[in-house]
């Protein structure tokens, strides 16, 4: 089975598009941008980036001042005598691109999520239907058997009753 976000076939979309829920989506991915450092153990999209040289201090200086020609500032630095830890914050231009960036895959996101959703209660809803099919069967098997099972007793009896009953005498001698 193709996994394609196409309604209408294989699922139905009892979830519809909410801008609402897709803002809040995107408000989130906003705020955790905003609160992110990226570095190479986490590449994830931050507004800063952390920074750690450990090559002599002017080679890490030199390098810091091409990071400050691009645009980043200086949010938090730790120098020790055998490294240097800056944190940097991007340039607003970056800020803005990654923020755009942003909001796209929480459209995607958003789009998948709510794929999701709508074919687990298409799988739901259906099998509400094949239980309740299930259960009218069932009860339609029972009611068949039950006025069988009535049509046999009445038959039984009638049977014995023919059997048993007393024989009548001819009076005619």
């Amino acid at each position: 089975m193709t996994n394609t976000l196409a309604y209408g076939t294989n699922v139905i979309e009892f979830y519809k598009h909410s801008d609402e829920e897709l803002k809040t989506l995107i408000k989130q991915r906003e705020v955790q941008y905003f609160r992110n450092c990226m570095s190479p153990a986490y590449p994830d999209l931050g507004v800063n980036v952390a920074l750690v040289s450990e090559v002599p201090l002017t080679q890490a200086l030199n390098e810091l001042a091409g990071w400050f020609i691009q645009g980043y500032t200086v949010v938090t630095s730790l120098c020790r005598p055998l490294y240097l830890s800056v944190q940097l914050k991007k340039p607003a231009t970056i800020v803005d691109a990654d923020l755009l960036v942003l909001a796209e895959e929480a459209r995607a996101e958003y789009t998948a999520s709510r794929y999701t959703r709508n074919a687990e209660e298409t799988r739901r809803q259906m099998e509400f239907t094949i239980t309740s099919r299930a259960k009218a069967a069932a009860a339609a098997a029972a009611k068949a058997e039950a006025e069988h099972r009535a049509s046999e007793e009445e038959f039984a009896l009638a049977d014995l009753l023919r059997a048993y009953s007393p024989k009548k005498t001819s009076m005619a001698k």
